[in-house]
């Protein structure tokens, strides 16, 4: 593998490290609050995805209906707030998930709120459980 990093969250903190060859920097961003609440929203959106029970109603976690297919939830920690739009199918599959993201990955480079999500397809059923493979959209 020519190119290996990683990014990240944690509570406060956030980083993106990516390096070539495993020895030359090419990416180093975090650290900031803009960069913190960036990567809070990634995690919320990517906990549908990947941890859906992560978003069970709790204390840090409610969920509202918005539409006839579409619910939000929203998740409060740390001082952030980050919602997520899930639309559903009518068998109540999860077909795409959006969140208003904060972020400057825009021709200006200036953080700001923007769509950020994807579309989940090719589900596929494992011992009873049924996963599936997100698509990038947005």
């Amino acid at each position: 593998m020519r190119f290996s990093g990683s990014d990240g969250f944690d509570g406060d903190t956030s980083w993106v490290r990516f390096w070539f060859l495993r020895t030359i920097p090419i990416v180093r961003a975090g650290g900031s609050t803009d960069h913190v609440r960036a990567a809070f929203g990634r995690v919320v959106a990517e906990a549908v995805f990947w941890a859906p029970a992560a978003l069970l109603p709790k204390d840090t976690v409610s969920w509202e209906a918005v539409g006839a297919d579409v619910a939000r939830a929203t998740v409060n920690y740390n001082g952030m707030v980050q919602t997520v739009n899930v639309t559903v199918a009518d068998d109540g599959r999860p077909t795409m998930v959006v969140i208003p993201r904060w972020s400057d990955a825009n021709p200006e480079k200036t953080y700001r709120l923007q769509p950020f999500g994807g579309f989940l397809s090719e589900f596929r059923e494992f011992d009873g459980y049924r996963l599936t493979h997100p698509r990038r959209g947005r």
